[in-house]
């Protein structure tokens, strides 16, 4: 098979298996509440996930940019994601040490969630040139736009007809079963291997030779933008089932309603990533961050149900597109040898981390403020993230 296609393929099934975990908390929480267990401590659960997966990519983007190993380190990601899944699934069955199941469970999804954004996104801009890469990284997007998309409703579904021990476990168990067919699709691909040591002074670099601190001076002011950005996509992702379970008294019309919202995205992602590879990625961070901003806030002022529900579709169609646009500006302005470094400081810090405080502010504050003014809060920091657009710099030179 061709490098190219067999990358799409199989990073895009890897893609779309990582995405489903990313909403499992959110949909778990609304369970968590109800079986009387504190939302400070379920924030902080929820901030520790995006933590984790935040700062071990950077220790996978080096890791996988010196070996190759690739596909290898996305295996033991799904690994991890599978076990911590059967984890959260004992937390149903064993109340009172449900505390320590759950802890336990949220090390391991947030260890397993860090693998797959930086070296999925890697072996893309090692199997495409840099104006296709945003398309294929588009593409590859929608799968994973369509697991988040799905996975609200069968994980209700699961629960509700299996019971949370039962229907987690199978869930755990297909994952580690999809992981190790991603892993066997990926092993042939041949990726370029920076054989750079890690830690290179100034006067040690010649004048021609490329580390990742020759693009620190858009990569920082980008990361701090994503920073704030993913405080706000996240926390309102986190916390928006149950906002709609508040206003619709219904975890099934709730997990509807996130399912086609999230599917969005799915058409949106090819979209994006093609009109990155078009008119540039730092134009479409501005068009995806202004537009997810504004349709939060019609979803959270517009008081028709059906108006609201548009308005949230709407959010998730720009919010959730941020793979390609990200990921395919880090390609047209990074050397290939430095990607999956590059990825997951963009990612990995600023996606990832930055959702986790989104995470935390909103458990923290929840018992404090109230559901409805923490989901206000979070229309406040999009307006910052919006502001902030301009630290981007012009142009790569």
């Amino acid at each position: 098979m061709d490098q190219k296609l067999r990358s799409l393929i199989f990073t895009s099934l890897g893609h779309f298996l990582n995405d489903s975990f990313i909403v499992v908390f959110s949909i778990l929480i609304a369970y968590y509440l109800d079986m009387k267990i504190s939302a400070s401590y379920l924030g902080v659960m929820g901030a520790l996930i995006n933590i984790l997966s935040g700062l071990i990519s950077i220790w996978v983007g080096r890791t996988a940019d010196k070996s190759g190993s690739h596909a290898r380190l996305m295996f033991l990601g799904y690994t991890l994601i599978g076990i911590s899944i059967i984890v959260y699934g004992i937390s149903f069955s064993s109340l009172k040490y449900n505390l320590l199941y759950i802890s336990i469970a949220s090390i391991m999804l947030g260890s397993g969630l860090s693998f797959y954004h930086p070296l999925g996104g890697s072996i893309l801009q090692h199997s495409f040139d840099p104006k296709d890469s945003p398309r294929a990284l588009g593409i590859n997007g929608s799968f994973g736009s369509l697991g988040r998309a799905l996975f609200p409703i069968v994980i209700v579904f699961m629960i509700k007809y299996l019971g949370g021990t039962l229907g987690l476990s199978i869930i755990g168990v297909y994952t580690i079963i999809l992981g190790s067919i991603v892993f066997y699709g990926l092993r042939p691909i041949k990726i370029k291997i920076d054989k750079k040591p890690f830690i290179k002074s100034n006067f040690e670099k010649s004048d021609n030779e490329l580390t990742i601190n020759s693009f620190y001076y858009i990569l920082i002011p980008l990361t701090i933008v994503v920073f704030i950005r993913a405080i706000f996509i996240a926390g309102v992702q986190t916390y928006a089932p149950t906002y709609l379970d508040h206003l619709y008294n219904s975890k099934i019309l709730m997990s509807i309603i996130l399912t086609v919202s999230y599917a969005t995205a799915i058409f949106g992602q090819p979209y994006f990533g093609k009109l990155t590879g078009d008119i540039g990625g730092k134009k479409v961070v501005y068009l995806t961050t202004i537009f997810a901003t504004l349709f939060y806030i019609a979803f959270l002022f517009i008081k028709s149900p059906i108006i609201m529900s548009i308005m949230f579709m709407l959010f998730s169609l720009f919010a959730f597109s941020g793979f390609p646009v990200l990921l395919g500006y880090v390609g047209q302005i990074v050397d290939r040898s430095l990607s999956a470094r590059a990825n997951s400081l963009i990612w990995g810090i600023g996606n990832t981390v930055g959702g986790a405080i989104g995470i935390l502010i909103g458990g923290i504050l929840l018992n404090k403020i109230g559901l409805v003014n923490d989901m206000i809060l979070f229309a406040i920091i999009g307006v910052v993230s919006t502001a902030l657009l301009p630290l981007i710099p012009n142009k790569r030179g």
